[in-house]
């Protein structure tokens, strides 16, 4: 990927998996987080910690946190569109907002707000994001805020309504 260009958002393409289905026949739960994690690898790849990063054994990026939206039924042979969009990062964490398109049916199926923590395998700890890395965060942070604005559910909070 030219690292001078910034995707906005960043995009993926997934295809639903027969065995992601549950005896409802529709993905399951779970296989809604492993689309939004297999289509962040873009993203993660661009900044310089993606999984050849994790693979060299210094660190990795974990996830502390996240919030699944389920709108509408995923089902076998569905074409997903996955985009990761970069909403903030620190010198320890990054948050990114990412959707789920049905493309077959050109409708939003999921979204899912994600909270990633870099960490050193050696400590097993949060440790600060290696610097090449935060100069692109930065750049893309620039250009996501520029471009995509915030998204709408970003930061709902879950209960039941009174």
């Amino acid at each position: 990927m030219n690292k001078q260009a910034i995707p906005a958002p960043f995009e993926d393409r997934l295809t639903v998996q027969a065995e992601w289905l549950d005896p409802n026949g529709h993905m399951n739960v779970a296989f809604y987080l492993r689309a939004v994690d297999d289509g962040s690898n873009a993203f993660f790849d661009d900044i310089g910690l993606g999984w050849g990063y994790t693979q060299g054994g210094v660190g990795s990026i974990f996830v502390t946190g996240c919030n699944v939206d389920f709108r509408q039924e995923l089902f076998a042979g569905n074409r997903l569109r996955v985009t990761t969009q970069l909403i903030d990062a620190s010198h320890k964490l990054i948050h990114c907002y990412a959707e789920l398109f049905n493309e077959d049916d050109g409708y939003l199926a999921a979204t899912c707000e994600t909270l990633y923590m870099h960490i050193a395998f050696a400590t097993r700890r949060s440790a600060p994001i290696p610097t090449s890395a935060q100069q692109r965060l930065t750049q893309i942070l620039s250009a996501h805020q520029a471009l995509l604005g915030t998204p709408a559910t970003l930061g709902r909070s879950l209960g039941i309504r009174r």
